[in-house]
């Protein structure tokens, strides 16, 4: 690709998010740029013994946003709004339902609880929840509705180590900014990246890598129709014969039974000697200690890896010391609000209320909902 076409695709990325922002915010708008899957039953049919809630929690980001969230609702049915979390325990004896909040700030004394809203992507770890695990509550999520938080995690990633911005801090650390033994940089531009996992976050990384100039190849089980921009989407069990065609492989896949431990030393070895790894979705998809291992014997080049699990990461852990390695936190999310905000992101963030606040109603009316997690499937 040349200076011309990258220089054309970045004012086409401009123009359109310029053209974004002067759509209106509502929920028409938010069901066609989000595409949030929706359930072939009804609520009726999918939670046993449901009947017309009485009182819906909700983690609310404002004050006002209760009675905003109350105006879409049947009669008979009360909106609660709190502002963290640990504030469902006072009012979960009598809720029906605890949406835009942490599964484990469901858990406790709620006989009436039907339906879970989490407020993450991912929900692997709401499954921990016995009533959730059993398909007693209905479990929906937040997947897609924040593609582009995460599609820049794993885009910075990249570039960080593609510049090898890691050994730079580390040289700044010792004091020593001629250091030698420095990593080399990569070019990204014809480069090829692999993705495993084309869904919301996959297809908006995707599209940055394309814009780039990147060649992009993936892995789903269901996207079987992926934009223009992907050359070719494989079953998953093509992973071993596409992996070694990569000079990034990026992970963003759930975690269930057929991802956890996909990347161990014999999935490493199929890698590139100076691929980049990143991966920022669940840690327990990657065996820790073979990432380690290969990085340490030049396996691959470089890896980034989010700590997104509940498994403690000790101090004698083999990661530690593994060269050519961003370690993160679990940073899936944002863990503070921001004071100011970028009118896109305030327009995203107010697209995603619409969202919500349409699963609620339609969980009073006991109508399908969008975004429900499948027990079968583990996402």
């Amino acid at each position: 690709m040349n200076a011309s076409t990258r220089i054309a695709l970045i004012l086409a990325a401009a123009t359109s998010t310029l053209a974004a922002a002067a759509e209106p915010i509502d929920l028409p708008t938010a069901l066609a740029e989000f595409q949030l899957p929706e359930s072939s039953r009804s609520v009726k049919e999918l939670v046993p013994g449901w009947q017309r809630p009485k009182q819906l929690v909700v983690v609310i980001d404002k004050p006002e946003r209760t009675a905003w969230l109350q105006e879409a609702m049947p009669p008979g049915v009360k909106v609660v709004g709190v502002q963290r979390d640990a504030d469902i325990a006072a009012v979960l004896h009598d809720a029906d339902a605890v949406v835009e909040a942490n599964c484990n700030a469901a858990a406790g004394d709620a006989p009436r609880l039907k339906w879970v809203h989490a407020s993450s992507g991912g929900s692997d770890t709401c499954l921990s929840h016995p009533r959730i695990a059993a398909g007693e509550i209905l479990l929906t999520n937040s997947q897609k509705v924040k593609n582009s938080f995460l599609a820049e995690i794993g885009m910075g990633y990249v570039l960080a180590l593609a510049r090898a911005v890691d050994v730079t801090l580390d040289n700044q650390r010792h004091r020593d900014i001629r250091r030698t033994g420095g990593r080399a940089a990569k070019r990204l531009e014809g480069a090829t990246m692999l993705i495993i996992g084309l869904g919301g976050a996959g297809t908006e990384i995707a599209r940055m890598a394309n814009a780039m100039g990147m060649k992009i190849i993936a892995t789903d089980p269901v996207n079987r129709n992926p934009p223009s921009f992907v050359s070719h989407v494989g079953m998953p069990d093509e992973l071993p014969s596409l992996i070694g065609t990569a000079d990034i492989v990026m992970v963003a896949a759930p975690l269930t039974p057929q991802t956890k431990g996909m990347f161990d030393a014999a999935m490493f070895r199929r890698m590139k000697p100076d691929a980049i790894f990143v991966n920022w979705a669940r840690a327990d998809i990657v065996v820790a200690e073979d990432l380690a291992a290969a990085l340490k014997a030049g396996t691959i080049g470089s890896a980034a890896l989010n700590w997104a699990t509940y498994a403690p990461l000790t101090k004698d852990h083999p990661l530690w010391e593994a060269p050519n390695l961003i370690l993160a936190p679990w940073a899936g999310a944002s863990t503070a609000r921001a004071r100011e905000v970028s009118p896109e992101t305030a327009r995203q963030d107010e697209l995603r209320w619409y969202v919500v606040r349409e699963n609620m109603r339609r969980f009073a009316a006991g109508e399908k909902m969008f975004s429900v997690f499948d027990l079968a499937r583990g996402y």
